[in-house]
């Protein structure tokens, strides 16, 4: 199947704008990712056996941009500007929001796109398990084990 490449980015912008900001600490670095896989979606010559097998490139693929934009030399060196990722009219709500994404974002690699794919791209085990090429049972057990660093984290923050 050789996809349409407007009909492609028209229905996978969201969920692969999400997926590189969800990875990346700002705005910028999502929408540098998000050029990338689509630029390399359209220089792409092969084929996809099917609409899942796209969207598990497309997941695949924008993993990869981010991993490998925080491994350049231009992402280890500069500096960080602070960004209000959640805005909301009560600042307690805000900083829920964001003490939640911190915590998301300080789980180790094995699990942190799993929780990502998950929750903010609400699939289920057995599309994690596609995309990522790894068993079911392996992606079931390593959520549970994020969701329980996740509940530790929390409440130490939340006893501070």
């Amino acid at each position: 199947m050789k996809p349409n490449y407007e009909e492609t980015v028209l229905r996978y912008k969201d969920m692969v704008y999400r997926i590189a900001f969800a990875r990346c600490t700002c705005r910028q670095d999502a929408e540098d990712v998000f050029q990338d896989v689509f630029l390399k979606l359209y220089n792409f010559n092969g084929d996809f056996s099917d609409e899942e097998h796209l969207k598990s490139w497309l997941i695949r693929v924008t993993l990869n941009f981010c991993k490998l934009l925080y491994r350049s030399a231009w992402f280890r060196k500069k500096t960080e500007l602070s960004e209000n990722i959640a805005e909301t009219e009560n600042p307690e709500e805000n900083e829920t929001a964001e003490a939640v994404i911190a915590a998301v974002r300080a789980l180790p690699e094995k699990y942190r796109p799993l929780v990502e794919m998950y929750y903010y791209e609400e699939m289920s085990c057995k599309e994690i398990a596609r995309a990522l090429k790894m068993n079911e049972a392996t992606v079931r057990t390593r959520l549970k084990r994020a969701r329980e660093k996740l509940k530790r984290e929390l409440e130490v923050l939340e006893n501070e």
